[in-house]
């Protein structure tokens, strides 16, 4: 997820192939099930689907054709079965995100409008749509300026795990553009890379084909962790700088570690039962645009400090195994 255009390091690449590597999908990566015919086109969406078309266009990779599901517009150059096949698993993890959350208390609820996804047949059509070189190591995006979610095919580029990757990259952005049109955040309001990211990984390995429900252990993000307590190189990041400096999401050396402790801080509030309440509170005092995040925790959550002891004391827990 980004305001700016995405460009995502070696190590990102790497980690990105691990997690998806943890995936036992369909040789496809998405949902095969046969496809009903699409719903009818939503007031407005005509001129919504014209500004994407024009910018593809503009980028010479027209032409673009249109899926819609229920909750979901996808436009691209990509082949019609795999825009349906996405838009399936957005719709999956859209049901699940949804559950999940109102069971722990959070009044959330689809949008009025279907959220936009773009979705292209490879890196190079992503590259000169997002207007940069084309790079495996990206995954996607949720852009917030823009309000869509861009993503591709791997497979086209023959790259490694590609059918796995393109499942785990559209769970992973789909949850962020859930996150904003759902209620749990606002496109007015950045929370922090902690908060959003935190959120996204906590989802992230939902598959749309096996039994792996969401809260259960994330086990890439938690060998990052792992990783980092055998190595010199990258200490524990404190959780009150981990919530106020974003940079540590995209520093090459803190990125694993900063996303991982992001997917253990939400891990812990959303599988503790007695904090439910005070983090749905925590998350509407996020909505109103609180600018000290720290002081904004605090007031629902407690001292900083004992929350970070308990990730710590949790951390430990979990990689001891």
């Amino acid at each position: 997820m980004d305001r700016q255009q995405t460009n995502l390091d070696l190590s990102r690449r790497q980690w990105l192939y691990q997690a998806s590597a943890a995936l036992v999908l369909a040789s496809s990566g998405l949902s095969t099930s046969s496809q009903a015919a699409d719903p009818p086109a939503a007031p407005g969406e005509d001129e919504r689907i014209g500004k994407i078309v024009e910018k593809a266009k503009d980028a010479g990779i027209a032409p673009f054709g249109v899926s819609r599901s229920t909750h979901f517009l996808g436009v691209g150059n990509a082949p019609d079965d795999f825009r349906a096949e996405a838009l399936e698993v957005c719709e999956g993890i859209g049901r699940v995100f949804l559950k999940q959350l109102r069971d722990r208390g959070f009044k959330i609820d689809y949008p009025t409008e279907r959220m936009m996804v773009v979705i292209l047949k490879d890196a190079t059509s992503y590259g000169a749509f997002v207007g940069g070189v084309p790079m495996l190591n990206v995954g996607g995006h949720f852009d917030m300026d823009s309000d869509r979610l861009v993503v591709f095919d791997f497979r086209a580029d023959a790259a490694p795990g590609a059918a796995r990757t393109n499942t785990f990259a559209l769970v992973h952005e789909t949850t962020h553009m859930l996150s904003y049109h759902t209620g749990l955040l606002t496109l007015a309001r950045d929370p922090g890379k902690c908060v959003s990211e935190g959120i996204a990984a906590y989802f992230e390995m939902w598959r749309p084909t096996g039994n792996a429900p969401v809260g259960r252990i994330n086990q890439p993000r938690l060998e990052s962790i792992r990783r980092a307590s055998r190595q010199d190189a990258v200490e524990w990041i404190d959780t009150a700088k981990l919530l106020t400096t974003d940079a540590l999401f995209d520093e090459e050396k803190t990125a694993e570690q900063a996303y991982g402790q992001a997917w253990l801080m939400m891990y812990h509030l959303l599988s503790s039962r007695s904090l439910w309440p005070k983090v749905v509170d925590w998350f509407g005092d996020l909505r109103a645009g609180s600018s000290d995040r720290i002081a904004t925790l605090e007031k629902h959550l407690g001292p900083i400090a004992k929350l970070d002891d308990s990730l710590r004391r949790l951390g430990r827990e979990l990689v001891r195994g």
